[in-house]
């Protein structure tokens, strides 16, 4: 066990040491002006192939997995530039959870609206520029989904994300009513659940992304599956990352919508980085790195 340890700390730190980062943050964006499934799957492609590691594959699958966290390189934005405006998003590269998101207000003024256990003032500069120290705003509450639809106030079916739907055209409704308007909370918090699935929940789960081209553009209903794929990416990708070889899973896998012993069939977009590959701890054991590993 000590072995693997040292293994891994020595292979994420090999890792780490040998990119190169741009102190610019990566900017992904989607044109809703002139919205189409084949731009909205290209727009998620895009983040995916610029979050994996090249040289980093689970279970001998291509889904891309999350490069090492990396201090110089820790966030990216992403602009829905609607036809009336545009809203940002900042997330965090090593999970792709959100931290903060930009809109233009009533008076004009550009605004930056953030966690605070997520991201500091400084950091906020360097994902959002146009918007001034003065001009940052706290949240009122934290990042978790359970935070954000309690302050959204839904009051239908099971009072979760899952009531407030899918879709293109309810991400260009929402951003409508956020763009150059009053910030209300209430509303924030309806419309941010929209905005992080149909982009970080998209990308780590292509079963969403199928939900969305498919019905593309109109709003849709959620369902529990999908609710159960954005609970489960930690077990999902240890699964496929720690017991699973050639595709296959060494045994039937539960989370909530089925058995499933594929790791296709999990439609999966991007992993949550959990070190080396199976095989390097195996190979390890004799504390020999494996070729191909550097």
């Amino acid at each position: 066990m000590k072995i693997h340890v040292v293994a891994i700390i020595a292979w994420i730190l090999l890792q780490s040491s040998a990119w190169t980062t741009d102190a610019a943050v990566r900017t992904f964006t989607l044109d809703l002006a002139r919205p189409t499934a084949a731009k909205y799957s290209s727009f998620l492609d895009q983040i995916r192939n610029n979050m994996r590691d090249p040289k980093l594959k689970y279970c001998s699958t291509e889904i891309a997995v999350i490069k090492a966290p990396s201090v110089a390189d820790k966030f990216l934005r992403i602009n829905f530039q609607g036809p009336r405006g545009t809203v940002s998003l900042g997330l965090a590269r090593v999970n792709l959870y959100v931290v903060a998101y930009f809109a233009v207000d009533n008076r004009n003024v550009n605004r930056a609206y953030y966690f605070r256990t997520e991201i500091n003032s400084a950091e906020l500069r360097t994902v959002f520029p146009e918007v001034t120290v003065a001009n940052q705003r706290p949240l009122e509450y934290t990042e978790d989904y359970q935070s954000i639809e309690k302050n959204a106030k839904i009051t239908t079916g099971d009072k979760s994300r899952k009531e407030l739907g899918l879709g293109i055209d309810l991400l260009i409704s929402t951003i409508d009513k956020v763009n150059k308007k009053v910030r209300v909370v209430k509303d924030e918090a309806r419309f941010l659940p929209n905005w992080i699935q149909m982009s970080a929940e998209a990308v780590r789960f292509r079963y969403i992304q199928n939900l969305v081209t498919r019905n593309f553009p109109k709003k849709f209903n959620s369902d529990n599956t999908v609710i159960q794929y954005q609970t489960s990416w930690g077990k999902i990708s240890e699964a496929i990352h720690s017991d699973c070889k050639n595709g296959k899973f060494n045994k039937d896998y539960n989370f909530g919508f089925g058995n499933v012993r594929l790791v296709k069939d999990f439609h999966m977009g991007l992993l949550m980085h959990l070190g080396p590959p199976k095989s390097f701890f195996e190979a390890n054991s004799t504390g020999v790195a494996p070729a191909g590993v550097h």
